[in-house]
């Protein structure tokens, strides 16, 4: 009994412990769940956190002397001159300048020497007189790669091949066809009646519109001539009897006489053979005839279907003359101008696409191609790599191995070189427009930048259409008829923000499909287009999905971090940002410098 209350107490303290546990479970799983969304919460709003910064402020007085990678200076320059007057330490700074006794230099000094042989020779120096050196032109070249698609022209070429034949036509004629009994074998047919067949000759055979018997049988008056064929009894008397049989017989028919003996026994198969009967027999026949006409047929075929597209040539591939074609026995002779012609089809546009400016440039080479659409067979959209190449020569003057730049791109000939400027912009550009994105977002747990949307062009039966033409919008009249989606578009392709996704199908009949359309994935951007080409395609392997379903989506937080932007090519990126850059002017700087070393050497005393 003891032991059956141990186990009760046992099982009762078990499951309450199992409660117990199972609403800490619940605790625990409702306040994770409540606080799912407030790390994304506390970015998006991180005035949560801030707050208990000292002194934090969101928006400090110098945020607005940053105009964004495109903008400029916010004016800090005046700014600061404004400052300056302003402030006490500026104000010190100006009164020290002004009022400290001017500084006494010293003519002998060595930098005033030194500086005066320097001016002494200078003229010597640019004129090319100075024994110590030499006028040389230094150039250098550096390369750069770019990017741009194109639609590439395919052309199918058919068979056009003839051959000698003809037709034939039908008219109707009338014969006559005479039978005469003497020319037929009789035998016996039944014990009172005799039979003869007869085979209908060729070219009679027709419908028969009217029949006549002329009998010379003396005994004629007691038998009779039944026609089983015709569907018809002759008359007992003697002579010319007509009918009128309702039947139509063809070319070697038979036909059946049977001539009963009725009254007179001696009228049998052997009266009939010897000639002591007799009759003939007379047929009007309806004939149809057919007539021969030779003419030329002609047959296509084709590299892989129907002619399509639109016809830019066609050739005489074997010459004309006279052939001959042999019909029913009988040989003609047909004519024909050309006995085969190769007609060229034009399927797909060759267009310059994005790649006009490269192709026309003189120092860019064609280094790569990629086919991304293919038709019959053959490649129809491809995109290229450019290798740009530009030269950068100065003049100058060699003087002790030392070489003094006078023109030209001193920078570059002399060892500067590149800077990195465009390349770090990229990067900063493109971070700050995933920034945008991501700040943008509605969904604080999916995240995601640089997103697309999937656009499409129709395209005609075979490919051939005015529509999905990458180049050429706002001046080819043939585009009138596309839809502003289309023509939208073709637009986003002219600023290179589009991706090739792949063609759809949208119209079938029979299994054949007759509308296709080509889909691309459209960005809001440049940049966009080329962290999506370059990160998310080429280095994280994620394509953008088929013309059925494509996949224009965004780049995940995750995904973002994986991509080595250092492997990224912004070339084509570099003339959007040069085209916004804001440059001084160059005669208003060189001024104020001039301004400033005439109020120093003024204020110097050394004006004379």
């Amino acid at each position: 009994m003891k032991k059956v209350l141990f186990i009760a107490l046992c099982m009762l303290a078990g499951g309450a412990f199992a409660d117990a546990t199972n609403d800490a479970f619940k605790d625990g799983a409702s306040f994770g769940k409540g606080n799912a969304s407030q790390g994304t919460g506390s970015l998006k709003n991180p005035g949560t956190v801030t707050s208990a910064i000292p002194g934090y402020t969101a928006n400090p007085s110098e945020s607005g002397y940053y105009g964004g990678v495109q903008g400029g200076d916010g004016g800090i320059g005046g700014k600061g001159q404004a400052a300056i007057g302003s402030n006490d330490a500026g104000q010190a700074i100006i009164d020290a300048g002004n009022k400290n006794p001017p500084v006494v230099i010293d003519p002998n000094a060595s930098f005033i020497t030194v500086g005066k042989d320097a001016e002494a020779t200078a003229g010597s120096v640019v004129d090319g007189s100075n024994p110590q050196c030499t006028t040389t032109t230094v150039s250098k070249s550096t390369f750069e790669n770019f990017t741009c698609s194109r639609d590439l022209g395919v052309t199918q070429t058919c068979q056009r091949n003839a051959t000698p034949d003809g037709i034939y036509t039908e008219s109707s004629t009338i014969k006559t066809l005479t039978i005469n009994s003497r020319s037929l074998n009789f035998a016996p047919y039944t014990s009172n009646s005799t039979s003869a067949d007869f085979i209908v000759p060729a070219g009679y055979g027709g419908e028969v519109i009217s029949g006549s018997v002329d009998n010379y049988n003396k005994y004629w008056a007691t038998s009779a001539v039944s026609l089983y064929a015709f569907n018809t009894t002759i008359s007992q008397d003697r002579g010319v009897h007509s009918f009128t049989p309702s039947y139509t017989m063809t070319d070697g028919q038979t036909v059946k006489f049977i001539i009963g003996y009725m009254d007179v026994p001696k009228t049998n198969a052997t009266n009939y053979n010897n000639g002591t009967f007799s009759f003939t027999m007379t047929l009007t026949i309806r004939v149809t005839v057919k007539n021969f006409s030779p003419q030329v047929s002609w047959a296509t075929s084709c590299e892989t279907e129907t002619p399509a597209g639109k016809q830019i040539s066609s050739t005489c591939t074997a010459g004309g003359g006279y052939r001959q074609v042999v019909k029913d026995g009988n040989t003609y002779n047909v004519y024909s101008d050309c006995w085969q012609y190769t007609d060229t089809y034009v399927l797909s546009d060759e267009t310059q696409g994005t790649c006009s400016a490269l192709m026309n440039n003189p120092s860019c080479t064609q280094s790569g191609s990629t086919c991304t659409e293919t038709l019959n067979g053959k490649c129809a959209h491809a995109e290229l790599t450019y290798q740009c190449q530009t030269v950068h020569k100065s003049e100058g003057l060699l003087c002790g191995g030392d070489y003094l730049c006078k023109s030209g791109d001193c920078d570059e000939t002399t060892g500067a070189g590149d800077n990195g400027f465009d390349l770090a912009v990229s990067k900063l550009a493109g971070l700050a427009s995933a920034g945008d994105d991501v700040k943008k977002s509605q969904d604080d747990i999916n995240v995601k930048a640089f997103s697309g949307n999937a656009m499409s062009c129709r395209k005609a039966f075979a490919g051939f259409s005015n529509c999905c033409k990458d180049s050429g919008w706002g001046q080819d009249v043939g585009l009138s008829s596309c839809n502003s989606d289309e023509m939208a578009l073709g637009k986003a392709k002219a600023k290179k923000v589009i991706v090739s996704v792949g063609e759809r199908c949208d119209h079938k009949v029979l299994g054949a499909c007759i509308q296709k359309s080509k889909v691309y994935c459209v960005f809001g951007g440049k940049l966009a287009r080329i962290i999506q080409e370059q990160g998310r395609r080429d280095q994280l392997g994620i394509n953008f999905g088929s013309g059925d379903s494509p996949n224009c989506s965004g780049i995940t937080i995750p995904q973002l971090q994986k991509i080595n932007f250092d492997l990224i090519n912004f070339a084509d990126f570099y003339e959007d940002l040069m085209n916004n850059q804001k440059i001084p002017d160059t005669d208003a700087m060189v001024k104020q410098v001039k301004d400033r070393i005439a109020a120093q050497v003024n204020q110097q005393g050394g004006a004379k």
